[in-house]
């Protein structure tokens, strides 16, 4: 049996699309900045931070691939394809950014 491919999309789903790829640009950068800020001795990073930047990849891009592929192999617009795919990447940088500027900066004493 086979399924009907959808193919129905509007230019709202790409907006909202670009909207969450910039967004997630925007996020990742901040938290770049933040961490190395962190290394500078700038910014209160934790003292694992290092390590948790390296850590929380794996799982986040196995999770964003695998929700890409199974939107795309169920014949899913390319909008939302997109969606799927960075949905985690989006969450992972979102949780990152609060996280690291509730912080603040380092206190020198």
């Amino acid at each position: 049996m086979h399924h009907a491919i959808q193919t129905q999309s509007n230019m709202f789903d790409y907006l909202s699309t670009g909207a969450n790829v910039w967004r997630l640009g925007v996020e990742t950068n901040s938290v770049i900045l933040l961490r190395m800020m962190g290394m500078a001795g700038i910014w209160n990073t934790p003292f694992d931070e290092n390590w948790r930047m390296m850590a929380e990849k794996p799982k986040v891009f196995i999770n964003s691939g695998r929700d890409g592929m199974v939107a795309a192999m169920e014949g899913k617009d390319p909008a939302k394809v997109m969606d799927a795919s960075i949905k985690h990447l989006n969450d992972a940088t979102n949780e990152n950014r609060r996280r690291l500027v509730d912080r603040g900066l380092r206190k020198l004493s």
